[in-house]
């Protein structure tokens, strides 16, 4: 368990990281400046991490953990409506993920997380084999990744509500208009 020191220092540093990261890319942040950022020593720094990359593992972690913790067994729309008003009230932190490597399945972990994945089990319509299924949820998963970077990244992101029904109306069509005969 840790003391509350470790849980300051830390959050320091990760709030040091999400600034940083604001302006330049994660390769291009030395500890130097980090732990100039943080108002912390190289030393304090290394107790804790091994580098900066570490550092966004924690950050990730902290971010999936918190997001699991506040989903509910909400159906489709409203659960999804939470995840993005979840990534929308912390979008300095979710864009500074999404920028490090915008393909490192960040987001995916997001949409992978088991409520989610019980709300995509849901919504795809019987007599799928289980192959099929892994492949609509696939689909799904890509294609709200797409649209919901493409909202965070926006300079006026629309109401978490109204992606939400976007992202579960196309994902219902998919899942109900596929051929299953297909494979």
């Amino acid at each position: 368990m840790e003391n509350q020191r470790v849980r300051l220092t830390k959050k320091m540093l990760k709030n040091a990281l999400v600034q940083l990261m604001e302006s330049k890319p994660l390769e291009k942040i030395t500890i130097y400046e980090l732990c100039a950022k943080a108002e912390i020593n190289r030393t304090t720094f290394y107790k804790y991490y091994g580098s900066q990359y570490d550092l966004l593992d924690d950050i990730k972690a902290d971010f999936l953990h918190e997001l699991e913790i506040s989903l509910h067994d909400d159906p489709p729309p409203v659960g999804l409506q939470n995840i993005l008003t979840y990534i929308l009230t912390h979008r300095l932190s979710c864009m500074a993920l999404l920028h490090t490597a915008p393909y490192d399945g960040f987001l995916e972990s997001v949409l992978s997380l088991s409520p989610v994945m019980r709300q995509m089990d849901e919504t795809i319509e019987p007599g799928y084999s289980e192959y099929q299924r892994e492949y609509v949820k696939k689909y799904m998963i890509f294609g709200a990744y797409s649209i919901i970077r493409e909202w965070l990244l926006s300079e006026h992101p629309e109401a978490p509500e109204d992606i939400a029904r976007l992202i579960s109306g196309i994902s219902a069509r998919i899942a109900a208009s596929a051929d299953h005969t297909l494979c």
